[in-house]
């Protein structure tokens, strides 16, 4: 009962003077608002950007044909041509399934580049040439149950089919149905054969949705239109040959993904000194990403803190000019039998109320500056239950870290002194 009076008591005093009480907690309302703000928008991209990384498989190793950056991949065929062969071949992934133990799957993926055209116009709609386990490797999944995915019966009789997102599905066929519809690909018909859509819309190369794409088989991609292709550029016509744009490469054990990146490194470098490759892995991705991720949340954490320490400072000095006010009040309160400690925990009470309900509409505020930013920037923030714990636990704190000092000062005067204040 003695406890519940004191709140009582404490209480009513600070709704005596609610407008003073109101600018006192301003300091802790802004710095706990801050902190589950900061900390919101912080989770929010950690979760979006690890999201992406563990799309592309945390058992996955990713390699990237590209042109040399150290040299010079092109030759001359004449005046007119000029041909770059680069990348991984067919050879590295004969020898990356046959020794490398770890290895479970090897997945070639191709851009053709072909060009598709929609209603005459060229469109960003790219077509690349993979094989069947393509679809389970970036887990993604079929969009229309009437179809299916290519299999290797397409590419050992060269089918003329073709798989495509739901994304180009919309832009080629509109409100048609595409399933068993033709497309042409550099004048060569492809029927239709499925819808597929990746829930994560993994992106290749960081832009390329894969919902936004057209898979063929790369049996029939190399049947059909061979492994070189012919663009122009500057006027002249370049002819680009690469077996395989990206290879996906999952392994069977994860924790040693890393020893097998690092033995992959060691023979690509061998067998391919212009360094016409780039080798990703999602794991050490990941692992850098959340060691990137904890030092800007605290960062961001720390920065939000500081307004909680201005917060208390300014608590701990209108706690101390409120004394010097009640002093007469405490000098009563001790001549009618009022212990130190009951002068202690009335002052310190007030202190923890003040900067709890401070830390309650706090909360509130932060969480409605996640929305706000949520909508007005279309970023995705992520309120979570530890950071608002967190946040008002620190509330806590600060009210009796710095209400502490001057409910000792109000306990310690003397009563008769206190009672000639006027």
């Amino acid at each position: 009962m003695r406890f519940y009076r004191t709140v009582q008591i404490s209480g009513r005093d600070l709704i005596s003077h609610a407008f003073r009480s109101a600018l006192t907690a301003l300091g802790v309302i802004f710095g706990v608002g801050a902190v589950i703000g900061m900390m919101a928008i912080s989770e929010g991209a950690r979760q979006q950007s690890i999201s992406g990384i563990e799309a592309l498989g945390i058992d996955n190793i990713v390699v990237h044909s590209r042109k040399s950056t150290s040299g010079s991949n092109a030759s001359t065929e004449g005046s007119v041509y000029t041909a770059a062969a680069y990348g991984v071949t067919e050879r590295d992934i004969a020898h990356i399934k046959k020794v490398f133990e770890n290895v479970k799957l090897v997945v070639p993926v191709r851009d053709t580049r072909k060009s598709i055209y929609v209603q005459g116009k060229r469109s960003d709609i790219n077509v690349f040439a993979t094989t069947p386990e393509f679809i389970a490797m970036s887990k993604s999944r079929q969009w229309d149950s009437r179809g299916r995915f290519i299999c290797d019966l397409d590419g050992a009789s060269v089918n003329a089919v073709c798989v495509i997102g739901k994304t180009a599905a919309r832009k080629v066929f509109q409100f048609h149905d595409p399933i068993d519809k033709d497309i042409s690909i550099e004048g060569q018909p492809f029927r239709v054969i499925g819808v597929f859509e990746n829930p994560q819309s993994v992106k290749m190369l960081g832009e390329l949705d894969l919902n936004n794409q057209i898979f063929i088989h790369l049996e029939t991609a190399n049947a059909v239109f061979g492994k070189t292709s012919r663009q122009k550029s500057s006027g002249s016509v370049e002819s680009t040959k690469v077996e395989a744009d990206w290879l996906y490469i999952n392994v069977i054990d994860k924790t040693q993904i890393e020893n097998t990146a690092a033995r992959l490194r060691t023979y690509l470098q061998t067998l391919h000194p212009l360094n016409d490759y780039e080798v990703q892995v999602p794991y050490e991705l990941l692992k850098q990403k959340e060691a990137t991720q904890l030092i800007f949340t605290i960062v961001m954490a720390s920065i939000a803190a500081i307004s909680l320490l201005v917060g208390g400072i300014g608590i701990m000095n209108i706690m101390m000019a409120n004394i010097y006010e009640r002093t007469k009040e405490i000098g009563t309160r001790r001549a009618l039998g009022a212990k130190k400690r009951d002068i202690l925990l009335q002052f310190l009470t007030e202190s923890v109320l003040l900067t709890t309900i401070g830390g309650i509409v706090g909360v509130g505020l932060g969480v409605g500056m996640a929305h706000f930013v949520t909508h007005m920037a279309n970023w995705p923030t992520e309120v979570t239950w530890m950071s608002i714990i967190i946040s008002l636990g620190v509330s806590v704190i600060v009210g009796v870290i710095f209400g502490t000092y001057p409910a000792w000062k109000a306990a310690n005067l003397d009563p008769i002194t206190a009672l000639r204040t006027e």
